[in-house]
């Protein structure tokens, strides 16, 4: 997608074999447009625990291109020790365990270093395909004309590599001239929504408006919500979606209201393993990230503030569960999918 008018993808590998894979950092975002570049896995699995990569099918090519790294450079522990390290970078996006099974079962095959490589690429390559046509087919569930959407979180094309997911959709409709409006949720804690989805959609010249996550509900009530669309981490066999913390109060919202609610996400997102959303791990971060918050001063300088008294304590929990009665349909590559 576009960066000042130039096209970038969130992740990519531009040489060969001796070559470095890049990516542009979130934690900076909107602030700095950083792209940093590693050939060394141990810094690529650290890149998805900080979360300078996120998303579910972003976090799964950035895993798929680290044991490539980790192949090609210290190959004699791949498989003791490295397909094991990226698979605890994050437990709940089920993306990340599909990107570690296809390197595994590469490596198993007697792959070359370039045939790794050649994987990850194709991984990548794959999920901005998804993307793509799932893109297609949420901009015609989407419908035409002027279209007030709401969205959580980011699922935009740093989620996903390239186009996105929820996100897709939206920018098929505006390259169709067509002239969809977004309320982005601001999604505390780390405020995807404020500082990830909006830079991106006014990258594109769509129109977007910021809203605190406690709004949504009074908005749908005002008459001033068509849709929501949102993405997903994992899918479970009932239907069942994990998503970024506030999406559940989302559905239930837009079930009181009668707005369809619908759920984007490439059929790698799925778990088919996974009964229904109670078998889904939930992921706990650091408390740090909601009694602190991030932001530029007016010198120019990112840091972090203190938001609460001393000693104060937090839970956060990243991710909920959307049970799949309140989804209006899951959209994915294939078309529309029901449990």
């Amino acid at each position: 997608m576009n960066v000042n008018g130039k096209h970038f993808r969130a992740i990519n590998w531009p040489g060969g074999v001796n070559g470095q894979l890049q990516w542009i950092d979130q934690t900076k975002l909107p602030h700095h447009f950083a792209i940093k570049e590693s050939r060394d896995a141990e810094v690529v699995a650290r890149a998805i625990e900080c979360m300078e990569v996120r998303g579910a099918p972003a976090i799964g090519a950035m895993a798929a291109f680290g044991l490539a790294l980790a192949f090609i450079t210290d190959q004699n522990r791949f498989e003791s020790y490295w397909l094991t390290r990226f698979s605890q970078t994050r437990p709940t996006a089920v993306n990340l365990f599909h990107a570690c099974d296809t390197m595994r079962v590469c490596a198993e095959g007697g792959a070359t270093e370039q045939m790794m490589l050649d994987m990850a690429c194709h991984y990548a390559d794959t999920e901005v395909k998804r993307c793509k046509v799932m893109g297609e087919h949420l901009a015609q569930v989407l419908a035409v004309g002027e279209r007030r959407i709401l969205t959580h979180c980011n699922a935009g094309w740093l989620a996903t590599v390239d186009w996105g997911t929820a996100l897709s959709g939206i920018y098929h409709l505006a390259r169709a001239g067509e002239s969809p409006s977004v309320l982005a949720d601001e999604t505390r804690p780390r405020l995807q929504g404020a500082k990830l989805t909006a830079w991106e959609l006014s990258q594109e010249n769509i129109p977007c408006s910021i809203q605190v996550d406690s709004a949504a509900a009074w908005m749908m009530a005002q008459g001033e919500v068509d849709v929501i669309v949102v993405g997903a981490d994992r899918i479970a066999a009932n239907g069942d979606v994990a998503n970024k913390i506030g999406t559940y109060m989302l559905a239930l919202a837009a079930r009181e209201h009668g707005i369809p609610f619908y759920v984007a996400a490439p059929e790698s997102s799925f778990d088919l393993y996974c009964i229904s959303g109670k078998d889904i791990p939930i992921e706990i971060r650091d408390e740090d990230e909601v009694l602190r918050v991030q932001g530029m001063n007016n010198h120019g300088d990112l840091g972090k503030i203190d938001i609460t008294a001393h000693g104060i304590v937090a839970h956060n929990p990243a991710f909920d569960v959307t049970p799949n009665h309140l989804i209006t349909s899951i959209i994915c590559e294939t078309g529309l999918w029901k449990p």
